[in-house]
């Protein structure tokens, strides 16, 4: 399967000729947006920009696309940086080749696709389209059942071991901080305080996110794990009171489950979604249906069985995973886990 990923890189350092090429190129791109006048842009930039974004694109600032056709990477041994990179601009033959700092280690055997040049304050950025084919793995030792939730961010279980691993704890915290300062400067007036912290919770939310997903794909690796999740449709639903409606919409499920499914993918691990229906209001143990006393307690009043209730929701994905793989043959296992008692009974 192919896989793609953005770097991030910072045009470090540009001389000032070569600023008099590029800042004259991106300003007259940005007429051109706005007005549709063309006061000099590279032609293929121009082309690139007309066929794919143009229709969707607002009369404001936007990105400058350069094609893969027109762009070129390339390593020196120069002190100031080793990754180079030549975008076009019309009227200078061969374009300009500029220092980049990208966020990690650029690995050359991805294919190059489309970059964007991107200016942010004083500073120029490219963030350039690199995409892979890789193979992902079909026989696996063991499963990794996710429970994404509100309360613990995700709880893990290992059909080996079956025991609870929880994560992320602190977004709950980061998120109802953050939310309680916005409320406190909004009432003072500090305006150009709430600006200044616009993006931090984000940042914060998105470094346990990365934390997360990591520990997560490492687990899986160390195991031999096809990593499972719930599927996240419909995971808002149900939820009561402004403000616990307003915390619950503002956590990134969808974006901890694409940072799983992007970072497995790059290990060869495959990752299977499997629906999530009743997950949290079901026993593990005994099938019956029982009842959140709380948030973080699951009891059922059939076989007397309490458990915390993401982990009881972990357990059933866990079961409802074993009984789709063997049932499907969509992944093979490799030796094959234990036939237990309730993983006989949901296969059947």
């Amino acid at each position: 399967m192919l896989i793609s990923k953005t770097l991030r890189c910072k045009v470090f350092n540009p001389t000032k000729r070569k600023l008099q090429s590029l800042t004259p190129e991106y300003l007259n791109f940005q007429i051109y947006v706005r007005s549709g006048r063309d006061f000099g842009i590279y032609s293929l930039t121009k082309a690139t920009f007309d066929f794919k974004y143009k229709r969707k694109a607002r009369k404001k600032k936007q990105p400058m696309p350069l094609h893969n056709q027109s762009t070129k990477f390339r390593i020196t041994n120069n002190k100031l940086t080793p990754y180079w990179f030549r975008i076009p601009v019309k009227g200078k033959r061969g374009g300009i080749w500029l220092p980049i700092k990208p966020h990690e280690n650029i690995d050359f055997t991805w294919e190059i696709r489309e970059a964007k040049l991107f200016k942010r304050e004083k500073d120029f950025w490219i963030y350039i389209t690199i995409r892979k084919e890789v193979s992902l793995k079909t026989s696996y030792s063991s499963v990794l059942a996710l429970d994404i939730g509100e309360k613990v961010i995700a709880a893990a279980v290992l059909s080996s071991v079956r025991k609870p691993i929880f994560l992320g704890r602190e977004v709950r915290g980061i998120r109802r901080h953050h939310a309680w300062l916005r409320k406190r400067l909004q009432e003072r007036g500090l305006f150009k305080k709430l600006k200044e912290m616009r993006g931090k919770e984000k940042r914060r939310v998105e470094l346990v996110l990365h934390e997360v997903s990591k520990y997560i794909v490492e687990l899986a690796e160390e195991n031999n794990s096809v990593i499972v999740l719930g599927d996240l449709k419909g995971i808002r639903k149900g939820s009561k009171g402004k403000r616990f409606n307003r915390i619950i919409n503002s956590f990134p499920f969808n974006k901890l489950s694409f940072f799983i499914e992007y970072k497995a993918h790059l290990k060869g691990i495959a990752v299977v979604k499997v629906k999530e229906d009743y997950t949290s209001k079901t026993c593990s143990r005994c099938g019956e249906k029982g009842k959140r006393i709380k948030q973080g307690l699951f009891k059922c009043p059939h076989c007397g069985y309490q458990a915390n209730a993401d982990f009881n929701g972990a357990m059933n994905i866990l079961k409802r995973s074993l009984s789709y793989m063997l049932s499907d043959g969509a992944v093979a296992f490799s030796p094959e886990p234990p036939m237990t008692e309730m993983t006989r009974a949901e296969a059947h």
